[in-house]
């Protein structure tokens, strides 16, 4: 069996560090999968499981950055995944060059970047529609980066929940994330990808059974423990 690999991302929760401890230590920490916990950078220190993943850094290493959080600190908690690129980064203005240093700073740090793609994206849009807006993200995202260091997470913004799992009211169906994982692998020599975007235990085995899907990118499954040891376990 091909193992997937499943990033939680916590987001701005939980409220406090007992609380994220306590969340932790019940996700199963040696699933059938390879799982990922994104807690908040302030409890990456003090959360144990074998794998965390920071939900942001900065592309500098030290200096007068105010609030920033470096490559360089991440690797000093042997973190090993950090996410750059998110559609709710970008919202607040972050552009495609910002997240090229971004990648370039992990990789020289030896962590392994996931770069989210698919802001902009509407649910009217065609395969077609879409592809044309990644490839300018992948483009720019990647620049002068080694693709086979990076994980790509297609997010549709369109897709994605605002907490609740299940009350998106649009889910981008397995044969179109897998079209669009084609075209990442395919246009820009990518290895993985993963896709993100309202997963939960009921749908993710779709999206996981996809030759070209490696795996997924959960937000509010993440912080239900029974949901996303289900799905850090299911069987291919």
């Amino acid at each position: 069996m091909k193992k997937k690999l499943i990033i939680g991302n916590w987001k701005l929760n939980p409220a406090t560090l007992g609380e994220a401890k306590r969340l932790a230590a019940k996700i199963d920490p040696k699933p059938r999968h390879t799982a990922v916990l994104c807690p908040p950078a302030l409890f990456l220190s003090q959360v144990e499981y074998p794998r965390l993943g920071a939900q942001d850094c900065f592309w500098m290493s030290k200096g007068p950055y105010t609030g920033q959080v470096s490559p360089l600190q991440l690797k000093d908690l042997k973190i090993k995944y950090c996410l750059v690129g998110h559609s709710e980064k970008r919202l607040t203005g972050e552009d495609d060059g910002q997240v090229n240093e971004k990648i370039k700073a992990l990789i020289a740090y030896g962590i392994t970047p996931v770069l989210c793609v698919g802001y902009g994206t509407t649910v009217e849009q065609d395969d077609f529609a879409v592809i044309d807006i990644l490839r300018h993200q992948l483009g720019m995202g990647l620049a002068e980066v080694e693709p086979a260091k990076v994980v790509v997470a297609y997010e549709p913004v369109w897709a994605i929940s605002s907490g609740n799992p299940y009350a998106t009211k649009k889910v981008a169906t397995p044969e179109h994330a897998e079209t669009i994982a084609i075209f990442i692998k395919t246009k820009f020599n990518v290895d993985k990808v993963i896709y993100g975007g309202s997963t939960n235990a009921q749908n993710t085995k779709g999206f996981l059974e996809q030759n070209n899907i490696d795996g997924v990118l959960p937000g509010g499954a993440s912080l239900l423990p029974d949901e996303f040891n289900e799905m850090i376990n299911i069987k291919l």
